[in-house]
């Protein structure tokens, strides 16, 4: 049979699988086969190739015709999806149930094909989600990797890790020699910056703006995350020339450490250009710091860059509170309650006194506090917490200060300044601000308002040709 007859009894046969949806083992020119299925594509016969949906594998592969050698019939469980496949109809319910049917048939890859083209119809086809590994969450459903950057792990050298032991790895790598280099010639670039020749100074801001090798982001850090505002604020343009994760974090960092508000500006204009998932996740993970300054940083970096779906995480942070342990004077030190030299009390119960302090004022937040003491010091319960009279075991009577003693059995005139526990309730200014340009809304700090008002209301994903109304 000459070369001819034989091209031409191949694509008959090719025609003859594509019509009956017969498995097929695809013997290619110059060695090697492929086995899947030849399914109809009017615009790759249109084009002179073939469609073959492989069993593992979620994209099928386009052959030319004269790639092709032969085409053996081997039959298999595609058969009857090539049959199913050409039948289906245009529904998310339809494409789940394809993906369901291809799951039970050992076809795990086309399974999440078809479940991903129930999405596509349909976003919120619960079923859907479920079989892809998907979570709802605060309105809004997470993919396996975002569920694991919720956690707190990042994509490290291929392979999810706690963030803690990538800084560890990081950190190691510090030490290499390409790191070393890196910081080398960052110091160099940085006295060309600080030189009094302007054409020096703009050569050096040149070479450091041109930057864009992910690795020199730490190095970068290193030599310039403490330098002065002027040198930030080139290190905030430098990390946003420079692609991919490592410098998107570097951005996100510098924001919720910078103490200026004007490096904070350049950072977050930069940041608005960056589509790393990592950008908003971070931001949302700072919410949990102990910092009130860390979470008002956050705050208003999630505000300003529109990340809607945040807002039931700033919900948990609107109002804060911490407990810290301060020194307070002694019975006449003075203090915050002129007058008194201590401030009032507002409980007790026989072992223990609870004493108000006075606002505190710090960025982006207002607290109010209090602090609980060991009653060791025989206070007076029906006279606004007032020492009671002791003696001091010899016949003399003595007073016991609010914070410190006076006298008493075995105790010196004035012990000087005592530790009080103190619980700070902040009310965090720029988490209110946020929550105010992402809902247009304004409840103040009263959460449980805010919450009814998401609850019943609020849309995590609005149409993004809209925003929000604003205050």
């Amino acid at each position: 049979m000459g070369r001819g007859t034989l091209g031409v009894g191949l694509w008959v046969v090719l025609s003859a699988l594509v019509a009956s949806a017969r498995a097929d083992l695809i013997v290619l020119k110059g060695g090697g086969s492929v086995q899947g299925k030849v399914v109809a594509d009017a615009a790759a016969k249109k084009d002179g190739r073939v469609i073959v949906v492989l069993p593992k594998g979620k994209t099928p592969l386009t052959l030319r015709k004269d790639q092709i050698l032969e085409v053996l019939a081997k039959p298999g469980p595609l058969d009857e999806y090539a049959t199913m496949r050409e039948k289906l109809a245009a529904t998310a319910q339809a494409e789940f149930d394809l993906g369901a049917w291809c799951k039970a048939h050992e076809l795990p890859d086309l399974a999440e094909v078809h479940f991903e083209a129930a999405l596509k119809r349909d976003p919120n086809f619960a079923d859907a989600h479920l079989k892809l590994g998907h979570v709802e969450h605060d309105g809004r459903w997470l993919t396996p990797d975002e569920q694991r950057r919720a956690r707190g792990m990042v994509l490290h050298k291929g392979k999810w890790v706690m963030e803690d032991e990538k800084a560890k790895d990081d950190e190691q790598a510090q030490n290499t020699a390409g790191f070393a280099s890196w910081v080398r010639r960052i110091k160099v670039l940085v006295q060309g910056v600080r030189a009094e020749a302007p054409d020096r100074r703009r050569d050096a801001e040149d070479q450091l703006l041109q930057l864009r090798d992910p690795e020199a982001v730490g190095p970068l850090v290193k030599v310039l995350g403490d330098q002065d505002a002027d040198l930030r604020i080139l290190l905030a343009q430098t990390l946003a020339e420079i692609p991919g994760e490592p410098a998107a974090r570097a951005l996100v960092d510098m924001i919720l450490r910078e103490a200026e508000d004007p490096v904070r500006a350049v950072v977050l204009d930069r940041l608005r250009s960056r589509d790393e998932p990592i950008v908003p996740s971070r931001l949302v993970r700072a919410l949990r710091s102990s910092d009130v300054r860390v979470i008002n940083r956050a705050a208003w970096a999630l505000g300003n860059l529109d990340v809607f779906s945040s807002v039931p995480r700033l919900l948990d942070v609107l109002v804060t509170s911490e407990e810290r342990v301060v020194l307070f004077p002694t019975n006449g030190g003075g203090g915050a309650y002129p007058g008194t030299g201590n401030p009032p009390l507002i409980a007790y119960n026989g072992s223990s006194a609870a004493y108000m302090t006075g606002p505190v004022v710090g960025p982006g937040a207002v607290a109010y506090g209090a602090f609980v003491v060991p009653n060791t010091i025989g206070l007076d319960p029906y006279n606004d917490g007032a020492p009671l009279s002791v003696g001091d075991g010899m016949g003399n009577p003595g007073t016991l200060g609010g914070f410190g003693y006076n006298a008493g059995a075995g105790v010196g005139a004035d012990r000087g300044p005592q530790p009080g526990l103190v619980t700070f309730t902040s009310q965090n200014v720029e988490v209110r601000a946020a929550l105010n340009r992402l809902t247009g809304q304004d409840f103040e700090y009263d959460v449980p308002r805010w919450r009814n008002w998401v609850a019943r209301s609020f849309n995590p994903r609005p149409d993004p040709g809209r925003r929000a109304p604003q205050p």
